[in-house]
This record gives C-alpha cells, structure tokens and sequence, in this order.
C-alpha cells in the first residue's frame, strides 16, 4: 500500500472521523472557499472588463469543461469506485495512471473537435480562431479532465484536504492574474489564458504531491490492460456524469449564442451564484460513492444522512438568495440586478429537487445500476435543452432558471419513486454484502489461528 501519511480525521472526535463526514466538510469547505474567491474573480472582472467579454469568457469557461466532460470517459469516477480495492502499491498507481493517461489524451482530442464546431457559429466564433485562445482552451480542458481525476485520488485515499488546498491556490492565483491592469488589454482570451494557466500548474503540483508523499509511481507498463479492465466502470460512470453534467456547460454557451454576450455575462453571473447551494449536495453524494464502493450495505443509510445534513443548508441559502440576491448582483453592476435577479432565484429553488438527484445518484453508482442512473439523468437533461431554447425566447434569461427548476423536480419525484420501488432490493443487497464481508473476515481469523 502507498505511503499514506496518518488520517488528519483521526485527530477529530467522534462522529467527525467517520470518512463520509470528513470528507463531504472537505469537500464542501473547497466549494465554498472557491465559490467565494470566483464571486471576488467575477466581480473584478466585470469591473476591469465590459460584459461583452464577460459573457464570452464565461461561455468559454463553460464550453471548456463541457469539452472536457465529453473527453473524460468517467474516468474521475472510475477511479472512486476502484481505487478503494487496490492496496499494492503498483496495482494502487497503476489504477492512478491508467484513468489520467488516458482521460487526458481523449480530452486533448475533444478539445480540437470542439473548437472546429465553434469557430463555425455564433456571436464568438471568431474567439475560435484565434492562436492564443485555441492554446488556452485546450491546455484548459486537458487540465480540467486531470484535476477531477486528482479529486477522486485524494477522495477515495480520504485525503480530500489536498483537495481543498490545491483549489484554493488555483483561485487565489488566477484572481491575482486577472486583477492586474496589464491583463486587461487581452479581454476574453486573458480572462481564459488566466484560468487554464493556472489550473494547469495545480495539476502538476498535485502530481508532484503524489510523487513525493504518497509514493505514486506514474508507470505506463500494462496501461492498455489496466484501462481494459476499468472498461465497465469508465463507460456506466461516463454515461452518467455526461447525462448529469451535460446542461450545466452547454446552457450557458446556448444562451451566449442564442441571446447576446452581454446578456450571457449576467447569465454566467447569476449562473455561478446560483449554482453556489447545490454543491453541498455533490459533496456529499461524491463521498457517499467513494465509501459506498467500500462498504456498499451503507450507502443508502449514508445517503439518507447526507440528505438531512445538507437539507437545511440549501433551503437557509435559498432564503438568503430570496432576500438578497439583489444586493449580491448589484455588486458585479446595475445591470446584473435589474436582469439577472428572476434567474438566481429559480436556480436557487432548483437547488433542493437537485440535493434529491446528485445523493441517490450516488446510490446508484455503488449497487451498479447504472442503466437507471444514466437514464434519470438524461431524461433530465434532453427535457432541460428542448424547455430551454424556447423558454429563453419567452422571458429571456431567466427562462433557463424557469427549466431548470420544473426538470430538477421531476428527476427528485422520479427518484423518489424509484426507491419507493426498489428498497427491499437494495436492502438484500446490503445483506448479502455483510453476509459477504462476514464470511471473508471468518476465513481470514481462521487462516490466522491456524
């Protein structure tokens, strides 16, 4: 087993040791640290530049991580469910290389397909053209695609603090690049070099951590087989995270093409803020996965838990939002309250169907029931892209929140059935799965005894 040095959470009391909890704090602390730095990030921004390059930096982010959704493979997720099993330390980095090796080469060849797609349409086209932000938008996806698989390293080894740290100095560098003066003269295409640059760099830093720490050895003997055999996990989990993520970065593009940049930049605005809130319930259906890939019997109770922790958390932020979401948008300018504000409420109500969604999702992932995964998600998705387009041509902007809201209902409704249907089924499985781990450690105790 790798070199891994003594748990943080082992210094913690009680129920604060328990890997669920530790690492959904993690998880949640690198969101809200990130969140608030982006809010800083964004609000400099649209201080230093018009909305015009806003809206196009923003889609760029936005097409950026959907190219790399696309070139991912599942690979982040792969790795969750995996690694947890591997404890030599060749087995352990191999599962480790395989997943970022290969992940990042389909990636790199996403991002070309995506950029001759865009420099063919709308208002931004021409941004796809050009040199500089070419070589930013690829180096960017590429660098995106490895630091997921990174967070699920640092996850499933319950060392989510390194997750929290490389985040924040990511944020905290591009802020200060962003903020010069200097910068400002290249619009968009710095707002995006800035953010690629510097993710980049993390991700090498993160590497180097592995390295140096955790004694990962980054070999390429046996690659073909190792990703051979992730085959099943890579192609269920990519499903999924396409059919989940997919919307998420291509409205944002949609309304850049489909609206105006200037209104996509109070759309991204709103977009990020409100999608602030729905991340405690990814951080917990993340480390609901990671331990219930150890111990599947506890992922639904885990889950369960998870809902109630991050329950009153959502429903407090969306009340806030209700209250002050027009001094929050003020902030970034006049003209991202006055058109922004209808939006960050409805994501913000959309927020709590979605905590329903991203935990059970995580449950399925576990008892490998990756068909009805996939299929919510998707359901969600198509029905979210086809309410869209005409509902942003009705009320503008803010119909996106409006889609967004009724198709996350209908997935929590849908996921509540589902396991009103399917819970003595995943009630035997919990018990064949302590029957198993029973009997494995029975052998064990007798195999030493003798």
């Amino acid at each position: 087993m790798p070199l891994v040095p003594e748990r943080l959470s082992s210094r913690l009391p009680g129920r604060a040791r328990d890997p669920l909890v530790m690492n959904s704090l993690y998880l949640t602390a690198t969101t809200v640290v990130t969140s608030l730095l982006g809010y800083v990030f964004w609000t400099v921004a649209a201080r230093m530049y018009p909305a015009s390059a806003i809206g196009e930096a923003g889609a760029g982010v936005s097409a950026m991580a959907f190219a790399s959704l696309l070139g991912a493979l599942g690979g982040s997720m792969a790795v969750l469910a995996e690694l947890p099993g591997k404890r030599r330390p060749r087995e352990w980095s191999a599962t480790i290389t395989a997943p970022l090796v290969f992940t990042s080469a389909t990636s790199a060849v996403t991002a070309l397909a995506t950029v001759a797609v865009l420099a063919t349409t709308g208002h931004s086209a021409f941004l796809y053209r050009d040199g500089w932000w070419v070589a930013a938008f690829v180096v960017g996806v590429v660098a995106t695609t490895a630091s997921q698989v990174l967070e699920s390293v640092w996850v499933a080894e319950h060392q989510a603090v390194w997750f929290l740290g490389s985040s924040t100095v990511f944020a905290v560098v591009k802020l200060g690049i962003v903020a010069l003066p200097v910068f400002a003269v290249f619009g968009a295409v710095g707002i995006l070099s800035a953010w690629s640059g510097v993710l980049a760099a993390t991700v090498l830093g993160c590497v180097l951590v592995l390295i140096r720490r955790y004694g990962y050895r980054p070999r390429l003997t046996g690659f073909s087989r190792q990703v051979w055999s992730m085959r099943e996990s890579l192609a269920g989990n990519y499903v999924i995270s396409v059919g989940d993520q997919a919307t998420l970065y291509a409205i944002p593009v949609i309304v850049a093409l489909e609206v105006s940049p200037e209104a996509a930049g109070w759309f991204y605005v709103a977009w990020k803020i409100g999608g602030f809130y729905a991340v405690f319930a990814s951080a917990v259906g993340t480390s609901t996965f990671a331990e219930g890939s150890r111990h599947p019997h506890r992922a639904l109770p885990l889950a369960l838990a998870g809902l109630k922790l991050v329950f009153p958390l959502i429903v407090l932020g969306a009340a806030v939002t209700i209250f002050a979401g027009r001094l929050v948008l003020d902030v970034f300018g006049a003209q991202y309250a006055a058109h922004a504000y209808t939006l960050l409420v409805l994501l913000s109500l959309g927020a709590v169907p979605d905590a329903v969604v991203t935990i059970y999702r995580g449950v399925l992932r576990v008892h490998k029931r990756y068909r009805t995964a996939a299929g919510i998600c998707w359901a969600i998705s198509i029905s979210r892209l086809a309410l869209t387009v005409p509902a942003l041509a009705w009320w503008g902007i803010a119909g996106a929140g409006w889609a967004w809201l009724a198709t996350q209902t209908a997935g929590a409704i849908w996921c509540a059935l589902d396991l009103a249907v399917h819970r003595d089924a995943v009630n035997d499985t919990a018990a064949i799965d302590t029957a198993v781990t029973n009997t494995a450690l029975t052998e064990t105790l007798s195999k030493g005894d003798s």
